[in-house]
């Protein structure tokens, strides 16, 4: 402890004011020398906190301002407490039983060590899913400064992280039957396919990947003044028919898409022998489209479950990968794992994530093509409105860009940025028809349940249904309160509903067919 004159030891220590404790540290006072807890009492003020907010609490060297916080707080929010600079971290450690330094009674906070703060947003997504949807920083002593860059790149990586889950919750509920429809049927037919780990380290000639952007037009003369043959070109569904168009066949379509929308992008190519990498949420009509050696799955986690965990945990899933949101950076992360090293470039083409007035796809996508069909003497083919609505900005003097796309913008940034590890090498997909199997008498035993066939006593009964079915999202994820299982009469008859869907879709999952059917031309 020293007085208000001595400061200029260079370790934090609390010093003596004429209205409390402040602390000093490397020669600066980190609270106010005169009134140590008025600057922040009065920002705790004029704070309005909405419900379901985390509020990040920089630097909080001593409890000044916390309790006052806590109590304006709606019951559903939550205070974490972080210190960065190692010295002060010890500081708060060792004056724990003072009563400026003792934060064990304040309600809603807690103190997060620096790694759960780096791992903020993908730990709430994962143990608190659907409970929080905002964060924001209050900085309650001058130390937060020392390291502002890092609380605000937290701050941005957590929203960023909520408005995703938010935004797929969104999906969830519009396409969330669809994909585990899908998942299902896919999975059922997965072990007649190639393995996509055959493709891993494989490529050893430069890898093209082309996505529906207007660059891919810059990737298509490239090839055409060279030789094809020279190159590994993997491309987006939507991409395609561009490169087909230009006599450019690709080694590798990918495709994630879970309507039969994205059919119309294969078109013509029943009799070719291109392969193709499908998503297990993708669509099972392409089964029937191309022969089971033409086709690899990988599993991309469309919502993070349980019944998602279980699958994999048996072993019957093809390598995952996280939601992208785009399947051409689906196709450009695959490319860094089939090529042999890292000394084997990876390019990019159409994969802009901008687009320019008038035109928002390369030529001859299928979007491109669309407005092509309906265009006429009043409505032209071009696109001015998409460079022009409420969302867009300019990302350079001649090109627009989006909130989403810009998010998937710097998701390849980030890509380009990191070596991407190779999964490590499994056998593949294993006892498929077993595993299927005994989900489904899973499924007739939750329904005897709550039909009232299995007759229990009523803790029993309800810690039955519990488990069996949060273990199995796929039957709810799609409801508009589906972030989380609800004990409720309502909630459950929406489930027994759901339970029959799900035991017709794992009866009936089936294989390609012998012959493949391409789409109709």
């Amino acid at each position: 402890m020293s007085d208000n004159n001595s400061i200029t030891n260079t370790k934090p220590c609390l010093v003596q004011t004429a209205q409390g404790f402040s602390v000093s540290y490397e020669g600066k006072f980190l609270y106010s020398k005169y009134n140590p807890q008025k600057a922040i009492n009065q920002i705790i003020e004029n704070l309005t906190i909405q419900p379901q907010t985390i509020i990040l609490c920089a630097s909080p060297v001593l409890n000044y301002g916390l309790k006052e916080l806590s109590q304006k707080l709606p019951d559903d929010c939550l205070m974490l407490g972080c210190e960065l600079e190692p010295q002060l971290v010890d500081f708060i450690q060792e004056n724990k039983n003072t009563s400026e330094g003792d934060f064990s009674n304040i309600p809603h906070f807690s103190f997060i060590t620096k790694d759960e703060l780096y791992n903020l947003g993908p730990e709430l997504i994962k143990q608190k899913a659907g409970t929080f949807r905002r964060i924001i920083r209050i900085d309650f002593s001058a130390a937060a400064q020392l390291h502002s860059d890092i609380y605000d790149k937290v701050v941005e990586n957590v929203t960023n992280a909520l408005m995703t889950y938010w935004a797929n919750r969104v999906t969830l509920v519009k396409f969330g039957r669809k994909y585990c429809t899908n998942f299902f049927k896919n999975l059922s037919v997965c072990d007649k396919t190639i393995p996509i780990q055959k493709y891993f380290g494989a490529f050893e000639k430069p890898v093209l990947v082309f996505g529906a952007g207007e660059s891919a037009q810059d990737g298509i003369e490239r090839i055409k003044k060279s030789d094809q043959n020279d190159y590994c070109i993997l491309c987006a569904d939507t991409s395609l028919q561009p490169l087909l168009a230009n006599d450019i066949t690709p080694d590798g379509v990918f495709i994630e898409e879970a309507q039969n929308v994205i059919s119309k992008c294969f078109i013509g190519t029943q009799s070719s022998d291109i392969h193709i990498f499908a998503g297990l949420s993708s669509i099972h009509s392409i089964t029937r489209y191309f022969k089971p050696e033409q086709i690899s799955f990988f599993t991309t986690e469309f919502t993070q479950a349980r019944f998602i965990d279980r699958f994999e945990k048996a072993g019957i899933l093809p390598p995952k990968n996280n939601p992208f949101g785009s399947v051409g950076i689906t196709a450009y992360y695959y490319a860094l794992l089939f090529r042999k090293d890292s000394s084997v470039p990876v390019e990019t083409y159409g994969l802009d994530f901008a687009y320019s007035a008038g035109r928002t796809h390369t030529k001859g996508a299928m979007a491109d093509n669309a407005r092509f069909q309906h265009s006429n003497r009043i409505k032209t083919d071009t696109n001015f409105g998409a460079a022009f609505n409420q969302t867009a900005f300019k990302k350079t003097d001649k090109m627009y860009t989006t909130p989403i796309m810009a998010r998937y913008d710097s998701i390849m940034s980030a890509l380009r940025q990191v070596q991407v590890v190779v999964p490590e090498p499994v056998e593949g997909p294993q006892k498929i028809t077993s595993f299927l199997r005994k989900e489904r008498k899973s499924l007739e035993e939750l329904k005897s349940l709550l039909t009232g066939e299995t007759k229990l006593p009523a803790e029993q009964l309800e810690e039955k249904i519990t488990q069996l079915v949060q273990d199995r999202e796929y039957l709810y994820l799609h409801f508009p309160d589906g972030h989380k299982f609800a004990y409720t009469q309502s909630f459950l008859n929406r489930v027994r509903i759901e339970i029959d869907y799900y035991l017709k879709a794992l009866r009936h999952a089936q294989g390609p067919q012998t012959s493949a059917q391409g789409p109709r031309d």
